[in-house]
């Protein structure tokens, strides 16, 4: 009877294996970063001025920490006595680093994120911070994502569909 018309569904596909180096070039943001010897009132003032919610901490360039919105207010409660331009840097960043490589699949990096409970994602190449993810980054991503497969599924059942009338 009716001829079917059988797609492939090499968007959906494309877009559950994307790679967070995909994700940041269709970004375009720059990285901020600033050197653990400088003063929490130095960040706040980066942060600010870049309108970004964190930077990454390097020493010699190198990445060791993340100082972001949450690392203001655990050092005012930890140090109510001292001003901002009194706390180094780094000692009050969150040392410990959670990071992305470039080839790592945007799921994988969505998942890593939930599961620490973190909201920045540095992503590292060859010891430099290329890149810094936001928990707003990857549901955006996957919210797009759904839209797109549905849009398709959506296009697949008409197919189906007008196949069956034929």
């Amino acid at each position: 009877p009716g001829k079917v018309t059988v797609r492939i569904f090499s968007q959906p596909e494309r877009i559950m294996t994307m790679a967070v180096s995909d994700l940041l070039k269709k970004m375009g943001r720059s990285v901020f970063s600033m050197e653990s010897d400088r003063t929490v009132d130095d960040a706040i003032n980066a942060l600010t001025a870049n309108k970004v919610s964190a930077l990454s901490v390097t020493e010699n360039t190198r990445p060791v920490g993340i100082f972001a919105e949450r690392d203001v207010l655990r050092t005012y409660l930890r140090d109510k006595a001292r001003s901002f331009a009194d706390v180094r840097l780094g000692d009050a960043m969150t040392a410990t680093l959670i990071t992305a490589k470039p080839d790592d699949k945007i799921d994988t990096a969505m998942n890593v994120m939930l599961k620490a409970g973190i909201g920045h994602l540095p992503v590292i190449e060859n010891d430099k911070v290329i890149g810094m993810l936001t928990a707003s980054d990857l549901v955006e991503y996957r919210l797009t994502s759904l839209d797109d497969e549905m849009h398709h599924l959506k296009e697949y059942i008409a197919d189906l569909h007008d196949a069956g009338l034929d």
